[in-house]
């Protein structure tokens, strides 16, 4: 049985330690001019009690001449350290001696020098003692707590106590200051007790403080303008639940801000508020033109126009009738509307209600793009490169995809990244090729997050960094990539950016073979082949190899000639072996090697030594 009544001697006994000025071996300058002091400090007791100061004193151990290793730690205010290095030691915190705002500074501080026993504490200590104070100075903690991942506790509190009181925030002068995380938190709770507008108005609000060059007047605003609030609140518009408006709310409160929106969500919000209410098309054009009309034949407004011909396209509402939406797209887009000539443009391109006619689609996409349509820009860059309804022209193809990957369009990003990570129509450039992979990704796009993980395992326009490869490839792998899993495969195979686990390395491999990927079916027949992560299993290895060599990937095509050759999984076959050689012989070392040696040995097949020394040298010149 366990006595613990020598701990407060024990406590007593260290706190001497912590004040005796002879045995020291290391001095902390704690705070910033003119607040600074220096504490002193024993760094084997630091080294077991802080898992922050043990990674810190790591990299500055004492040297033998007798200099005492010095710390900074300037992030932290030296009454707060005190009280932190007094509990270190001792393993006591006074809090009802603290005032309020004190107990929060050492919250931080604790969390910060990963004292996780403490985090815990503190937190529940705040809310069992401290919540009428914590309610008083909400928009303290608010903004504290989430500003901390670790401090789940006063997380849940604020968002218990915002749910019931959310004026409390809402109405504060300081709620433009809140962090995005801790918005998007508050507007995402389902017990919140405001309205749904209230919640958009709101995050407008919000979006418009975090750039001050922004007018409150929309109807001032440029694509420009559209652009930097879209950018700004991409991450938090989709927490608002649109489909609780009104077609009337919807019309008046959302409909102005479509450009920040998504084109799909708006599209399907439209399409939602007409399946609920099919008028709203007749109250945008009575309310943009004062235009009221008793059916569809009578309506003249762009917007409604457009609307309609979406309606039509989709089948909501009405029988689907991709002609008649061909026509409202024409009637909208006649009239100057955006929307509608970059449908049309789409509408000729890909042969909606009209039969395909590139010229035109270049001709539509074209008014679009110089408009500012951002997918417009993009389709266009696609037409100029493959010479649809133009002569093929690279260098507009990379400016349009420029102008749309300026304005966000993730894919062209992406598109533009591949172009300069492979020089085409561009001059080759890893540093650009990754900082547009990375700007694609970052807005959510699955091939680029896979090919930003790639940049990172190889070292493409930054340093190699297998962790963030990792973290990057298993987003993309989770989202259904096939590329992305079976590279995440070869990383938990390799132990590289994780911990090795051949357990996981096979599941990747199996998912994206299981969608055909003939990489990850070549990997999972070496690890059958071999018995990595799996039984031994040579028929299975020949299957698996065999899958991806009829897809054409050449690995598998020169191991699958080695299992005929060999009679690995199968019967050995010298002829098919041969074959397989040769068709591998144009790229793959080994297949050439091996080619030669058929030809010099015969193995069943004419000799050849002409052949064969042929052979034998392009695999010297491969590096064979």
């Amino acid at each position: 049985m366990a006595d613990n009544k020598f701990l407060p001697k024990l406590s007593q006994n260290l706190l001497e330690i912590l004040n005796d000025d002879e045995y020291y071996d290391i001095t902390i300058e704690v705070g910033n001019d003119p607040y600074v002091k220096v504490f002193r400090a024993h760094m084997v007791i630091l080294n077991y009690r802080s898992l922050y100061l043990r990674r810190i004193l790591s990299t500055n151990k004492k040297n033998d001449d007798g200099i005492l290793v010095h710390i900074k730690l300037p992030n932290i205010l030296p009454e707060t350290f005190s009280v932190i290095l007094r509990y270190i030691y001792g393993g006591t915190l006074l809090l009802e001696e603290c005032d309020n705002l004190d107990i929060i500074k050492i919250l931080i501080a604790a969390n910060e020098l990963s004292l996780q026993e403490l985090i815990p504490y503190l937190q529940s200590f705040l809310i069992e003692n401290k919540s009428n104070w914590m309610k008083q100075n909400f928009n303290l903690i608010y903004q504290t707590s989430f500003e901390y991942d670790s401090f789940s506790d006063l997380q849940k509190f604020c968002t218990e106590f915002i749910s019931k009181e959310p004026q409390k925030i809402f109405n504060s002068s300081d709620f433009t200051s809140i962090s995005e995380k801790s918005l998007i938190s508050l507007i995402q709770h389902d017990n919140l007790q405001l309205s749904q507008v209230q919640v958009w108005e709101h995050v407008l609000k919000w979006g418009i403080a975090q750039n001050p060059e922004l007018s409150s007047d929309i109807s001032s605003y440029s694509n420009e303008d559209f652009n930097v609030l879209k950018k700004t609140l991409q991450k938090c518009i989709p927490f608002v639940k649109f489909t609780k408006f009104t077609s009337k709310e919807f019309l008046n409160k959302v409909y102005p801000f479509k450009k920040i929106i998504a084109e799909e969500l708006c599209d399907n919000l439209v399409t939602h508020f007409l399946d609920n209410d099919c008028n709203s098309y007749k109250f945008a054009a009575e309310k943009e033109h004062n235009i009221v009309y008793e059916n569809e034949e009578h309506i003249e407004n762009d917007v409604a126009q457009y609307n309609l011909g979406q309606y039509y396209r989709y089948g909501k509402g009405v029988e689907k009738n991709e002609v008649k939406a061909f026509e409202y797209y024409k009637k909208s887009a006649d009239q100057g509307y955006l929307n509608a000539q970059f449908q049309l443009g789409y509408c000729y391109d890909k042969g909606i209600g009209i039969e395909v006619n590139k010229a035109k689609a270049f001709e539509y996409y074209k008014i679009a793009a110089e408009k500012g349509h951002y997918i417009a820009q993009y389709n266009l860059g696609i037409l100029c490169k493959c010479g649809g309804g133009t002569r093929k022209d690279l260098e507009k193809s990379i400016y349009w995809f420029q102008k749309a990957a300026e304005n966000g369009h993730d894919v062209a990003q992406y598109y533009l990244g591949w172009c300069y990570e492979h020089g085409d129509g561009v001059k080759k450039n890893d540093v650009k090729a990754f900082v547009y992979y990375k700007k694609s990704a970052d807005q959510g796009y699955l091939k680029a997050q896979s090919q930003l993980g790639y940049c990172y395992d190889n070292g493409i326009g930054t340093e190699v960094n297998k962790a963030r490869a990792f973290k990057y490839y298993e987003i993309a792998a989770e989202k259904g990539q096939n590329n992305a899993q079976n590279n995440l495969g070869i990383l938990y195979e390799k132990g590289e950016g994780t911990e090795k686990d051949l357990e996981k390395a096979i599941y990747w491999f199996q998912k994206a073979a299981e969608n055909g990927y003939n990489a990850a079916q070549y990997n999972l027949g070496g690890c059958y082949e071999y018995g990595i992560g799996v039984e031994k299993n040579d028929a299975k290895a020949f299957e698996y190899y065999k899958k991806s060599a009829d897809q054409g990937y050449l690995n598998a095509q020169f191991q699958l000639g080695y299992c005929y050759d060999n009679g690995i999984g199968t019967e050995a076959n010298k002829a098919k072996a041969f074959e397989l050689y040769k068709i591998a012989a144009g790229k793959h070392p080994f297949a050439q090697y091996n080619l030669g040696v058929f030809y010099e040995t015969g193995k069943g097949l004419e000799k050849d030594l002409e052949k064969a020394i042929y052979w034998f040298q392009k695999a010297l010149q491969n590096k064979y």
